[in-house]
């Protein structure tokens, strides 16, 4: 077999693999946010208190996400991952299959990014609207300046309807009313149009019958000026003329029919974190082992109630996952609607579940256990060279309120 054949038959199966496997594509069902370090789930921010309200709606109909999240405290927080700084409050979902309407944090608008506290808590909530319809897992997030996105806990919810049926009006600060879907639509193609004709001719017209060898020999023989015709340069210039005449003709057309524009908003916003509550149970861990046989986390801890009220350990959350004591339960009405995968509803066991009075300080031994440290892959934190969690233990009193602590540190792997 000739090179030249052996060539063929090479592209001609690469060609047919790629042929077979767009056949074969499967749409994404999730952002891989398993694929994101644990440390960085576990120890940058909790969430919690999360309704996804309502879990159907219709295209044209809004849902709520909504929430409070907490940053870790500076002890916890990566030395690899850069602070919150500059934040912004984001949601994520697989493509344009809803429309933001509103957000905000604190009761304050969220449409900017703002400088988030370490250690501080924070409520948000976020209108969307249906725009195609399907199953959608949407999750809550956040995009951190030189840090990426920190991806919240992702439900499923279903849009229903048509897609053609959905409109996005806005009245414009001029009184104006304008369906945000198609506005602008004719006027973006038709300079993408004529942007695109004049890239095509310029291209048809150098490259139509010059071969590349030929011309590349002549430069190589130190004849490239010859290369260049009259014509060439004549219409060199004629399409810089169109391509400057053109700008000046958009700008001053522009500026006549939108007379009032006001410029993409950059500003910062400033936004004070809700108060802070977090000394009411003071917590020390005093060692901390993952168990890689038994798919379980065992912490010592040391627990000083300074509270005036006996409480009880009901809940761990990290890295999105919920591990619930069933002997304590939850006081909250988010577990129902949590998303299954992520809740251990049985996951949080206590060796010793009564109550720790006011003023007591008690050494207790919990253990989180779960199939979901191997499912969300948060059993991979041992191998990292910096092998240490983070996460919230949730405090129940006898008057109904929750009292709510950091805790994290080193963690120790245990293979037998």
């Amino acid at each position: 077999m000739t090179i030249t054949k052996l060539v063929n038959a090479t592209l001609a199966l690469a060609v047919l693999a790629v042929g077979m496997l767009a056949l074969s594509y499967q749409p994404a069902g999730a952002h891989g946010e398993r694929a994101q370090e644990p440390f960085l789930r576990m120890r940058s921010v909790q969430w919690y208190d999360l309704k996804w309200s309502p879990e159907t709606v219709a295209v044209n109909e809004t849902m709520k996400v909504s929430g409070k999240f907490r940053f870790s405290p500076e002890t916890h927080w990566p030395q690899t991952l850069a602070k919150p700084e500059v934040a912004f409050l984001n949601i994520s979902h697989p493509g344009p299959v809803f429309v933001r309407k509103a957000s905000f944090i604190n009761g304050i608008n969220g449409a900017n990014s703002t400088r988030f506290k370490l250690g501080a808590d924070y409520e948000f909530e976020i209108t969307l609207r249906g725009r195609e319809p399907g199953t959608w897992h949407v999750h809550t997030m956040i995009n951190v300046l030189d840090g990426g996105a920190i991806v919240g806990p992702g439900k499923w919810v279903t849009v229903t309807g048509s897609r053609a049926d959905f409109t996005n009006p806005v009245t414009t600060l001029t009184g104006e009313t304008v369906d945000l879907e198609f506005y602008g639509l004719a006027n973006n193609l038709l300079w993408h149009g004529i942007w695109l004709a004049i890239a095509a001719v310029w291209t048809v017209y150098w490259l139509a019958g010059r071969l590349f060898f030929s011309r590349h020999r002549m430069v190589a023989a130190g004849r490239g000026d010859e290369l260049i015709r009259p014509f060439d340069r004549i219409l060199s210039f004629a399409m810089l003329g169109i391509a400057i005449g053109l700008t000046i003709f958009g700008y001053v057309w522009a500026n006549n029919k939108w007379p009032i524009t006001l410029p993409l908003q950059s500003a910062r916003e400033s936004i004070v974190p809700l108060p802070d509550e977090t000394n009411k149970v003071q917590v020390t861990l005093e060692r901390a082992t993952y168990r890689v046989p038994g798919r379980s986390m065992t912490m010592n801890l040391k627990i000083t109630n300074t509270s005036n009220t006996p409480v009880r350990l009901g809940e761990f959350a990290t890295a999105t996952v919920r591990f619930i004591n069933p002997v304590v339960g939850t006081m909250d009405d988010t577990t129902a609607s949590y998303p299954n995968d992520l809740l251990a509803e049985e996951g949080l066991t206590v060796d010793n579940n009564t109550p720790i009075a006011p003023g007591e300080t008690r050494v207790v031994q919990v253990t989180a256990q779960d199939a979901a440290w191997e499912t969300e892959r948060l059993s991979s934190l041992i191998f990292d060279p910096d092998s240490r969690f983070g996460g919230l233990l949730f405090f129940y009193g006898a008057d109904g309120k929750r009292q709510i602590s950091d805790v994290g540190g080193v963690l120790v792997p245990i293979f037998i």
